[in-house]
């Protein structure tokens, strides 16, 4: 073989492999790492970065590890309609689970910690992590796959629900 053809074909391996890689093992990474655009976005982009206090406009305030939702704004109707959202700005799941009762939960998927498109299934009542299919009961006991889902603290006080993490 000739250095020219041995020149080309280094070309083409330089310029077609980073491209055959990425195909394979990039699609998965670059998911993994979604911000999870599909989920209930309730907040994100107006609650100051997350961690100075949130906005009303949002819908919600956080001081410190308290966060406050006002149950009547508009980010949280989904709670209302469907009885669980994935309050993506928080990083956390909230159930509805009477008209005077709510749980929260982190969102971090105990099996790998990923923060995911969770689905709820209320026959079982059970979250699903919509990166690997593991389920996890909300009694904040029963362990699923890798663990148990973490539950915050809940209070409600007229149409705010205070949230303690």
């Amino acid at each position: 073989m000739s250095e020219k053809e041995k020149n080309k074909r280094r070309e083409f391996l330089n310029h077609v492999c980073p491209a055959v890689a990425m195909a394979f093992l990039g699609v998965p990474a670059i998911q993994s790492c979604s911000s999870g655009d599909d989920d209930t976005d309730t907040g994100s982009g107006n609650n100051n970065g997350g961690n100075t206090g949130g906005n009303t406009d949002a819908g919600y305030t956080k001081s410190g590890n308290t966060i406050t939702i006002d149950l009547n704004h508009s980010n949280f109707s989904n709670l209302q309609s469907q009885g669980w959202i994935q309050f993506t700005a928080e990083k956390m799941l909230i159930l509805k689970l009477s008209s005077s009762s709510y749980k929260a939960f982190d969102g971090r998927c105990p099996h790998q910690g990923v923060h995911t498109a969770w689905s709820y299934n209320t026959s079982n009542n059970r979250f699903t992590c919509g990166q690997h299919g593991n389920s996890y009961d909300t009694d904040c006991v029963t362990p699923g796959n890798g663990g148990v889902l973490t539950c915050y603290n809940t209070t409600l006080s007229g149409s705010s629900l205070v949230v303690t993490t």
